[in-house]
């Protein structure tokens, strides 16, 4: 197994930990236990348990930046795709619920996360925006609409209304109205003979 293969794998092991023990719970041997590696293999590769913990958000945020852009790429037309974030939006956020929880409540979290996670929406923006720029290409989208500004109301609303409705209410992602999310998005920068 090559140095990034194992890497990869106390990330995932680490994330699994984090999920159910929370920060202060997981020790580096819950994680080296679960990666199936000795304790001072995981400290090769972290110093501490913050570094490892900061890491995996990073990891986490950059595999859910291709996720998106895999989905995204698959759909024909501009409400799929946005149907289709908005589902995956919704399972990721019930997915990583406690995390999300612990990091909101934990004390060890440093002001370079919200630099990660600024940096992972500027990401996702640029391949909402690719697509926004496909749709007006194809018509879908009116022409006039500035594209930095569609990707921004897209990804705003979807992580509003989701926020909102799973982190506050606890909501289900089947609870979910896909289609009137998708309807107010496109009533704003749809084509309407598109």
């Amino acid at each position: 197994m090559s140095k990034e293969q194992k890497k990869t794998e106390i990330f995932r092991a680490a994330r699994k930990v984090f999920y159910i023990k929370g920060f202060e719970g997981t020790k580096m041997e819950d994680i080296a236990k679960e990666a199936g590696i000795g304790k001072g293999t995981v400290y090769e590769y972290f110093e501490s348990k913050k570094q490892l913990f900061e890491e995996t958000v990073v990891y986490s945020c950059e595999e859910q930046g291709r996720i998106i852009q895999d989905i995204l790429e698959r759909g024909s037309s501009l409400k799929e795709k946005i149907r289709a974030l908005a589902k995956c939006q919704a399972e990721m956020i019930k997915e990583h619920m406690p995390i999300v929880r612990m990091m909101a409540c934990s004390k060890i979290i440093a002001r370079e996360m919200g630099a990660v996670f600024m940096e992972h929406n500027i990401r996702v923006g640029e391949i909402i925006k690719k697509q926004i720029l496909q749709a007006i290409d194809q018509g879908e989208v009116r022409a006039e609409i500035n594209p930095e500004i569609a990707s921004a109301a897209i990804m705003g609303t979807i992580m509003q209304y989701f926020g909102k409705k799973m982190i506050c209410t606890e909501a289900m992602p089947e609870e979910a109205d896909y289609d009137k999310i998708v309807q107010v998005l496109m009533s704003g920068i749809g084509n309407e003979t598109g």
